[in-house]
């Protein structure tokens, strides 16, 4: 016991025998190889006493024996399929639950970096239990925390990125999942070639990483990725954006599906996919979205073949009259089974409100009679839509009284955005160009760290060798031509006079 507890302290970052990232990457190895040879039988002894390891070790500085010590409570029972499954001391309210919570919330990321697959499990294991017990939603946090520890960015795409997903929709909890989805997937898990151990900025523990340098094939961070777990997580991600009325985002998730390369063939996923993303583009830019430029033009021919229905939803939508509330009626059974009922109850609305909203193209302010009329609505209906459309963000405009005793209700317009009901100071709108900016350099830097991890690439090297090959050939090719006319006379210059 004293042995295993001295081998778990070993490690201290802090230490002044290191002085460099390489010296640190060697300590932290070598600690991890000491912990692993430790045996589960001291892990496991003195449970719930205060020489529990879970009690003496910190883990936020002792993080990698603490996973241990978790991993290896959890590989005691069974992997959970039910509630009767789950182990009474890490269910929810257990010590070893809240053990495990707290690990996931606060442990060491550069330490993590090391220990992939211990990490993972852990991660995995919570999830598990949360869905076990029927409480899915217990997981989403610790889960979460996890993540955005160990890679801040969640820009290399890994497995927890779809595990996190499921629970989230799973849970109903769509806002819950958007710190994960508001960040770019810039990278997949990549196999990172061995000479870059020796450039002292390439190891895991260095500061300038980017979660590409430690999370790798081999990392064991990340199960094995398919272009199935991708295309589902943009499809469960552009979900959970539907179901946070964050529209333009879920557009831009569906288009990451429809533009994937594919053999002239489109696939089941594409096809749902294409349905919401059909009504999704009116609903953003009020007209049906273009195809793609980069989309598999068989591909899309062989989706709208297969989805008239949708694509008579939205020309019906650009009619602006009875026709689109008819079409949605028609097709009723249809967006059941397609599971968009509420995404076309959403456009038949949102057609109305466009009408609403372009008055202001044509009027500065416009009594409410008018407006009523326009709608085939009663005053009454009239003045409660046009404040709701105001309190929900649609439309920067105010019901003013018209003076005098007969006065009426007066619809009037801004167009100027720090005037009306939704005004913004310019403190405000420089806050949001700010914060515009930091999100534009983060990008410019994800997309530098993708350009160089191309640059390591097997198959990019093979190409820029092929094209040196091909160089030296036309080089050479050129300096026998040369040889050849060494003793011929000079070509006259014929360009010569209109150098001026």
């Amino acid at each position: 016991m004293a042995d295993s507890l001295s081998i778990c302290f070993s490690f201290e970052p802090t230490s002044p025998n290191i002085k460099s990232n390489l010296d640190l990457d060697r300590h932290i190895r070598s600690h991890v190889a000491a912990v692993s040879h430790i045996p589960s039988s001291a892990f496991l002894k003195n449970i719930d006493t205060p020489q529990d390891f879970l009690e003496i070790l910190n883990p936020s500085v002792n993080s990698i024996p603490y996973a241990y010590t978790l991993l290896h409570r959890i590989q005691t029972h069974d992997w959970p399929k039910g509630p009767k499954s789950v182990p009474d001391t890490f269910r929810p309210g257990g010590g070893s639950w809240g053990k495990l919570v707290e690990f996931l919330e606060s442990f060491d990321p550069v330490q993590m970096r090391y220990i992939g697959d211990v990490w993972r499990r852990l991660v995995e294991y919570c999830d598990r239990v949360a869905r076990a017990m029927g409480t899915p939603g217990i997981a989403i946090s610790p889960v979460r925390s996890a993540m955005l520890q160990l890679d801040p960015s969640t820009g290399t795409f890994t497995s927890n990125h779809l595990l996190f997903m499921r629970t989230c929709l799973e849970a109903g909890s769509y806002t819950a999942a958007l710190p994960i989805l508001d960040n770019y997937i810039y990278n997949l898990p990549q196999n990172i070639a061995k000479a870059l151990i020796e450039i002292e900025g390439s190891v895991p523990c260095a500061e300038t990483s980017t979660s590409s340098d430690f999370i790798t094939t081999r990392s064991g961070h990340s199960e094995k990725i398919t272009l199935a777990d991708l295309h589902e997580y943009y499809m469960l991600g552009a979900i959970a954006y539907i179901g946070a009325r964050k529209f333009k985002q879920a557009l831009l998730f569906l288009e990451h599906i429809l533009i994937t390369p594919s053999a002239n063939i489109a696939n089941g996923i594409m096809w749902e996919a294409y349905k919401k993303w059909v009504i999704l583009g009116c609903l953003v830019n009020g007209a049906p979205s273009a195809t793609p430029k980069t989309a598999n033009s068989s591909a899309m021919k062989q989706l709208r073949a297969a989805s008239k229905a949708y694509d008579a939803l939205t020309e019906a939508f650009q009619m602006h009259g009875p026709k689109l509330r008819a079409q949605a009626e028609v097709g009723v059974q249809t967006w059941a089974e397609d599971g968009n009922t509420g995404l076309v109850s959403e456009l038949v609305d949102h057609q109305m409100r466009l009408a609403v909203i372009k008055l202001k193209d044509t009027y500065s302010a416009i009594p409410l009679t008018h407006v009523a009329k326009f709608l085939g609505f009663s005053m009454q209906e009239a003045e409660a839509y046009i404040r709701n459309l105001v309190a929900r963000g649609y439309l920067n405009a105010s019901l003013d009284h018209t003076p005098g005793p007969n006065g009426s209700l007066v619809l009037r317009f801004y167009t100027d955005p720090t005037e009306g009901p939704l005004a913004k100071s310019e403190k405000e709108q420089y806050l949001e160009l700010l914060q515009q900016t930091a999100q534009t350099n983060k990008l410019a830097e994800q997309v530098k760290a993708a350009d160089y991890r191309l640059s390591l690439n097997k198959d990019y090297l093979e190409h820029v060798r092929r094209l040196n090959k091909k160089a030296a050939a036309s080089a050479a090719a050129g300096d026998a031509m040369d040889v050849t006319w060494d003793d011929a006379e000079p070509e006259e210059d014929i360009m010569g006079d209109l150098i001026m």
